[in-house]
């Protein structure tokens, strides 16, 4: 291969568009080298509420519980009686009973936009909100569901620049500290 030249950068054309100007000059952020993308956002959490009734924190096993055993009664209710009200109580407890189940499984649950609820190593939960700051453009971050309808995955997108997403794993979060209830 012999006879090729070295590259030499192109003159500007009279419109004064620069063709050997540093792509990074331009404005352009490309990614670092760091795992072939963006460095990774700092998600804090900006409010944290604890749950709690007459002084005593709600506890994730409670709440399983009691989502459970109002599904359980609720269906108990529309097999005896065949009604049209049962509907209502059991709306309220299957969403208690899978926010319960999942604070057990992985002691995080979003509500995608919202806010989330999250539970500390001894029980106690917590509604919580997650932000922080895009490390590419400085915009604000947060959790958004992407995805097919049944097959979403939650991500940590900015919100001025959908293009700068990243996985969201919530076992990556600090460790909530129990408060005093």
């Amino acid at each position: 291969m012999s006879g090729l030249s070295s590259p030499k950068p192109s003159p500007a054309p009279d419109g004064g568009f620069k063709a050997d100007q540093d792509i990074l000059e331009s404005g352009y952020r490309r990614p670092p080298s760091k795992e072939g993308g963006w460095s990774l956002p700092q998600l804090v959490r900006t409010n944290i509420i604890p749950i709690a009734f007459r002084g005593h924190s709600l506890k994730r096993l409670w709440l399983t519980a009691i989502g459970a055993a109002g599904v359980i009664a609720s269906l108990g209710e529309m097999f005896y009686r065949w009604g049209v009200w049962w509907i209502w109580p059991i709306l309220p407890f299957s969403l208690t009973l899978v926010i319960g189940y999942n604070l057990l499984r992985k002691r995080f649950f979003t509500v995608v936009g919202w806010f989330n609820f999250e539970s500390d190593r001894h029980g106690s939960v917590y509604i919580t909100t997650l932000g922080g700051d895009c490390p590419v453009c400085n915009g604000e971050i947060g959790l958004k569901d992407v995805g097919p309808k049944r097959e979403t995955k939650i991500v940590i997108q900015c919100k001025a620049d959908s293009t700068h997403r990243w996985g969201f794993n919530s076992a990556d979060l600090e460790e909530l500290e129990p408060r005093a209830s």
